[in-house]
């Protein structure tokens, strides 16, 4: 039982520490040590996998939006014109 306790309290530990570094992660703002650490906690860690998942393709729709885009004003048009298609 306490040996569940204990991993249980290890894993709450981690996952918070993840949590908290899945943004510098994605921009490859870690050093090699903590970047295995946050892999390793994902690679068991549903949660954390499906976070840095929404992350990915967060940032590839914000990609896409700049594209072709030659100002601010026209990214904000291009993200209402796609948000009206979505309706």
């Amino acid at each position: 039982m306490i040996r569940r306790f204990l991993g249980r309290h290890r894993f709450m530990r981690e996952h918070r520490w993840t949590d908290a570094r899945l943004s510098p992660y994605i921009d490859r703002e870690m050093s090699e040590d903590e970047r295995l650490r946050v892999e390793a906690h994902a690679s068991i860690c549903p949660q954390c996998r499906r976070m840095l998942a929404t992350l990915r393709r967060m940032l590839e729709g914000l990609r896409g939006l700049s594209r072709g885009s030659s100002s601010p004003s026209d990214l904000a048009d291009s993200v209402i014109e796609r948000l009206r298609g979505q309706g």
